[in-house]
């Protein structure tokens, strides 16, 4: 028996809606998380280190300009042509809804992008931020 046959794994689940693999670019937009700037905590947690996860983030290059280099690596590696923009690093909803709308929309904007994935922590998603990721479900972003 193979996973495809007991897990309906969401990478399945949007080739079967897209008609192709969807491939995540991680985007670093500069945000970070109350474990680091002193609301709940200092320092950050120890299994949260976001160099790990993109060696070339914290970087202060705009979200448009991550995508786009995000795109060509990935459509020339992979022959992708439709990609979530995976808002990574830290706690990508630790801001006011205002920002993150306009952030959010940035990435939509993008050639090729279909949809939002982002990365957040439970404690941070208060409700105008609930509100405004309600609006993108709608959208079926």
């Amino acid at each position: 028996m193979t996973l495809a046959e007991v897990v309906h794994t969401f990478g399945r689940y949007m080739k079967n809606c897209h008609g192709q693999r969807v491939h995540k670019i991680a985007i670093d937009a500069g945000f970070t998380c109350p474990n680091r700037d002193g609301t709940k905590g200092t320092g950050g947690r120890t299994f949260c280190n976001n160099r790990s996860f993109s060696p070339n983030g914290r970087k202060a290059a705009a979200t448009a300009d991550q995508i786009d280099a995000g795109r060509r690596v990935i459509s020339r590696r992979t022959g992708a042509q439709r990609f979530l923009a995976y808002f990574q690093a830290y706690t990508n909803t630790y801001d006011q809804p205002e920002r993150l709308r306009a952030l959010y929309d940035e990435a939509l904007a993008q050639e090729g992008v279909i949809g939002l994935s982002i990365g957040t922590r439970p404690d941070c998603v208060p409700e105008p931020v609930l509100d405004l990721l309600a609006e993108y479900r709608a959208r079926a972003l």
